[in-house]
């Protein structure tokens, strides 16, 4: 009888034992328990896509599950966080971000969410933007095209990567501003806005200066006329915005990031941040990223709320009328 209960008790013990083993993903309670979709607001190729396959690559190795990136374009991004904030809140379903156009699309329409209905993990790059024209273009610098659209008020058009993003609003600022009528043409990402400059559709294009656009600079096809940073870019030359004398234009730097739906599980939240963390010290993913777009400290998901907050703080009313 005694025999038979030490038995009954290790055999207990070896399944609890094999039980608390288990470990079923690098998450607590069991996440990733499976696939995991990284939505990209814009079209493939351009610099929300290129940041999350390089990132998709590094999450796959360090979650141990696929991380399978959807592209689904369409109405500044809010199709993707629509399709998003109607997944289950577990990890499973995560979109790209890009800041300040996110914020400006629910400031300026009716999309169905705010920055309350997504869980902020943290930013992968940040991207300055420039104006930017055909080679053959006759306007050499910035009082040439703006010049030419004073004269004559809405034929200097302005390709952007969407219609309610930093491009689109910082050109109507440039408008409020200092007068300059310039139209905007809205495309649903940079590639497209490249597309339209080396095909002439467009006078001139305002767009990130990411990876996509880079070669077509350095091989002379086309030429930035100004940059909306502060401060000028080491590997751009041509003058800020700041520097042709409008200090007010230093808002357009696009800073990509990773949501999850509103509601995600702490541990869940803090797995992800990891994730990220560890694919900005990962040298093949920050050569992926390009360097100089990689922040030099790792801004997490708190952070990436205070962005979304600060951008609200920045561009509420900029597009109204």
């Amino acid at each position: 009888m005694r025999t038979s209960r030490v038995l009954a008790a290790l055999l207990t013990a070896t399944a609890l034992t094999a039980c608390g083993s288990d470990d079923p993903g690098p998450g607590e309670g069991g996440f990733p328990s499976q696939n995991v979709r990284l939505l990209v607001p814009y079209t493939a190729g351009g610099p929300t896509d290129i940041a999350a396959r390089a990132l998709a690559s590094h999450m796959q190795e360090e979650l141990g599950e696929t991380v399978v990136v959807e592209n689904l374009p369409g109405a500044s991004g809010a199709t993707a966080y629509q399709e998003l904030i109607q997944q289950d809140a577990d990890g499973h379903t995560l979109s790209m971000t890009a800041l300040p156009t996110a914020v400006l699309n629910y400031l300026t329409n009716d999309v169905g969410y705010t920055r309350e209905d997504f869980t902020p993990i943290g930013v992968v790059t940040r991207v300055p933007s420039g104006i930017v024209v055909p080679a053959d273009s006759p306007h050499q610098d910035l009082a040439s095209l703006f010049g030419a659209a004073q004269e004559e008020p809405g034929a200097v058009t302005v390709g952007t990567p969407g219609a309610t993003n930093t491009h689109a609003a910082e050109t109507r600022r440039i408008t409020q501003l200092y007068d300059v009528p310039l139209t905007v043409v809205p495309f649903d990402g940079n590639s497209e806005v490249q597309t339209a400059l080396l095909g002439g559709n467009v006078t001139a294009g305002f767009l990130n200066l990411s990876q996509d656009v880079l070669p077509a600079i350095e091989a002379g096809d086309l030429r930035v006329l100004t940059v909306g940073s502060e401060e000028p870019l080491p590997y751009v030359d041509a003058p800020t915005f700041v520097e042709d004398g409008y200090p007010e234009l230093v808002q357009s730097t696009t800073t990509f990031g990773v949501i999850a739906p509103a509601g995600l599980p702490d541990d869940v939240q803090q797995t992800l941040e990891e994730t990220l963390r560890s694919a900005a010290e990962e040298a093949s993913v920050v050569e992926a990223l390009d360097e100089r777009y990689v922040p030099e400290e790792f801004i997490d998901g708190e952070g990436l709320a205070e962005l979304f907050t600060e951008t609200e703080e920045t561009f509420r009313g900029v597009l109204d009328g």
